[in-house]
Protein backbone atom coordinates (compact mmCIF):
# COMPACT_ATOMS: atom_id res chain seq x y z
CA UNK A 1 0.00 0.00 0.00
CA UNK A 2 1.39 3.60 -1.01
CA UNK A 3 1.73 6.17 1.49
CA UNK A 4 -1.00 8.50 -0.06
CA UNK A 5 -3.52 5.47 0.67
CA UNK A 6 -2.69 4.76 4.36
CA UNK A 7 -2.63 8.26 4.92
CA UNK A 8 -6.17 8.69 4.15
CA UNK A 9 -6.99 5.17 5.84
CA UNK A 10 -10.86 5.66 7.40
CA UNK A 11 -10.05 3.73 10.57
CA UNK A 12 -9.44 6.50 12.08
CA UNK A 13 -13.07 8.84 13.07
CA UNK A 14 -12.89 11.97 11.66
CA UNK A 15 -14.08 14.26 8.53
CA UNK A 16 -11.49 15.18 5.83
CA UNK A 17 -10.98 16.47 2.57
CA UNK A 18 -11.04 13.41 0.30
CA UNK A 19 -10.22 14.59 -3.65
CA UNK A 20 -11.69 12.38 -5.99
CA UNK A 21 -11.97 12.33 -10.25
CA UNK A 22 -13.18 10.25 -13.08
CA UNK A 23 -11.19 7.90 -15.33
CA UNK A 24 -9.51 9.76 -17.54
CA UNK A 25 -9.50 12.88 -14.81
CA UNK A 26 -11.59 15.95 -16.68
CA UNK A 27 -13.89 15.52 -13.75
CA UNK A 28 -11.97 16.57 -10.38
CA UNK A 29 -14.13 16.99 -7.14
CA UNK A 30 -13.29 17.80 -3.12
CA UNK A 31 -15.77 16.23 -0.38
CA UNK A 32 -15.66 16.49 3.28
CA UNK A 33 -16.46 13.52 5.07
CA UNK A 34 -16.00 10.50 7.83
CA UNK A 35 -16.44 7.26 5.94
CA UNK A 36 -16.16 5.60 9.51
CA UNK A 37 -20.06 7.09 9.91
CA UNK A 38 -21.28 4.91 7.21
CA UNK A 39 -21.81 4.43 3.68
CA UNK A 40 -24.35 3.38 1.16
CA UNK A 41 -24.88 0.83 -1.74
CA UNK A 42 -28.65 1.58 -3.52
CA UNK A 43 -30.31 -1.82 -5.10
CA UNK A 44 -32.05 0.61 -7.68
CA UNK A 45 -31.14 -0.05 -11.20
CA UNK A 46 -29.16 2.68 -12.34
CA UNK A 47 -26.70 2.65 -9.06
CA UNK A 48 -26.96 -1.73 -9.20
CA UNK A 49 -25.66 -1.61 -13.08
CA UNK A 50 -23.29 1.38 -12.59
CA UNK A 51 -21.86 -0.12 -9.28
CA UNK A 52 -22.46 2.96 -7.33
CA UNK A 53 -20.66 3.11 -3.71
CA UNK A 54 -21.72 6.66 -2.24
CA UNK A 55 -21.85 8.75 0.22
CA UNK A 56 -23.89 11.07 1.58
CA UNK A 57 -22.74 14.94 2.32
CA UNK A 58 -24.88 18.11 2.52
CA UNK A 59 -24.01 20.01 -0.21
CA UNK A 60 -22.14 22.65 1.28
CA UNK A 61 -19.31 20.00 1.96
CA UNK A 62 -18.62 19.09 -1.77
CA UNK A 63 -16.82 21.20 -4.70
CA UNK A 64 -16.62 20.08 -8.28
CA UNK A 65 -12.83 21.61 -9.02
CA UNK A 66 -13.26 20.70 -12.67
CA UNK A 67 -15.35 19.23 -15.50
CA UNK A 68 -18.42 20.99 -15.40
CA UNK A 69 -18.43 21.51 -18.98
CA UNK A 70 -18.26 17.54 -19.62
CA UNK A 71 -20.91 16.46 -17.27
CA UNK A 72 -23.55 14.53 -17.95
CA UNK A 73 -27.00 14.23 -16.30
CA UNK A 74 -29.03 11.39 -15.87
CA UNK A 75 -32.07 11.49 -13.69
CA UNK A 76 -35.01 8.65 -13.51
CA UNK A 77 -37.01 10.81 -11.08
CA UNK A 78 -36.93 14.89 -10.28
CA UNK A 79 -35.31 13.78 -6.90
CA UNK A 80 -31.97 12.78 -7.94
CA UNK A 81 -29.60 13.02 -10.26
CA UNK A 82 -26.41 10.76 -11.59
CA UNK A 83 -23.58 13.11 -12.92
CA UNK A 84 -21.43 11.21 -15.13
CA UNK A 85 -18.15 12.20 -17.44
CA UNK A 86 -19.05 12.39 -21.22
CA UNK A 87 -15.67 11.61 -21.99
CA UNK A 88 -15.25 8.56 -20.20
CA UNK A 89 -19.15 7.52 -19.10
CA UNK A 90 -17.70 7.31 -15.45
CA UNK A 91 -20.25 8.11 -12.77
CA UNK A 92 -19.00 10.47 -10.61
CA UNK A 93 -21.12 12.01 -8.50
CA UNK A 94 -25.21 12.72 -7.26
CA UNK A 95 -27.24 15.13 -6.54
CA UNK A 96 -30.77 15.70 -5.34
CA UNK A 97 -33.40 16.17 -2.91
CA UNK A 98 -34.83 13.03 -0.97
CA UNK A 99 -36.91 13.33 2.16
CA UNK A 100 -36.25 9.85 2.97
CA UNK A 101 -32.37 10.71 3.16
CA UNK A 102 -32.59 13.65 5.08
CA UNK A 103 -33.56 16.55 2.16
CA UNK A 104 -30.92 17.88 0.00
CA UNK A 105 -27.65 16.12 -0.49
CA UNK A 106 -24.54 15.29 -2.78
CA UNK A 107 -23.51 11.88 -2.78
CA UNK A 108 -20.13 10.64 -3.78
CA UNK A 109 -18.78 7.87 -5.94
CA UNK A 110 -16.35 6.13 -3.48
CA UNK A 111 -14.72 4.15 -6.46
CA UNK A 112 -13.98 7.93 -7.66
CA UNK A 113 -11.80 8.11 -4.92
CA UNK A 114 -7.91 8.85 -5.15
CA UNK A 115 -5.97 7.09 -2.73
CA UNK A 116 -7.99 6.38 -0.32
CA UNK A 117 -8.35 3.24 1.64
CA UNK A 118 -11.46 2.31 2.58
CA UNK A 119 -11.04 -0.99 4.36
CA UNK A 120 -13.37 -1.66 7.40
CA UNK A 121 -15.83 1.28 6.42
CA UNK A 122 -19.55 0.54 7.32
CA UNK A 123 -21.26 -0.24 4.07
CA UNK A 124 -25.53 0.01 4.55
CA UNK A 125 -27.38 -1.49 1.45
CA UNK A 126 -30.97 0.36 0.81
CA UNK A 127 -33.49 -0.45 -0.74
CA UNK A 128 -33.92 2.33 -3.74
CA UNK A 129 -35.74 -0.32 -6.38
CA UNK A 130 -39.11 0.13 -4.79
CA UNK A 131 -38.51 3.66 -3.31
CA UNK A 132 -38.82 2.59 0.22
CA UNK A 133 -34.74 3.49 1.00
CA UNK A 134 -35.18 0.89 4.06
CA UNK A 135 -32.19 -0.74 5.43
CA UNK A 136 -31.64 -3.72 3.77
CA UNK A 137 -28.27 -5.29 4.76
CA UNK A 138 -25.25 -4.28 6.03
CA UNK A 139 -21.61 -5.26 6.62
CA UNK A 140 -18.12 -3.44 6.20
CA UNK A 141 -15.74 -2.98 3.78
CA UNK A 142 -13.14 -5.33 2.52
CA UNK A 143 -10.48 -4.20 -0.44
CA UNK A 144 -9.79 -7.49 -2.08
CA UNK A 145 -7.09 -6.03 -3.85
CA UNK A 146 -4.96 -4.94 -0.82
CA UNK A 147 -4.76 -8.47 0.84
CA UNK A 148 -3.02 -8.85 -2.62
CA UNK A 149 -0.73 -5.95 -2.67
CA UNK A 150 0.30 -6.70 0.59
CA UNK A 151 1.54 -10.41 -0.20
Amino acid sequence: MSNAASEHTTTTPGIRTYKGSCACHAVRFEADFDPSAGTTQCNCTICTKTRWWGIIVKPSAFRLVAGEEVLGDYSRYEAGHARFCKTCGIRVFGHGNIPELGGEFCSVNLNCLDDADLTGVPVTYLDGRHDTWAQIGATTYVDPFSAATRA
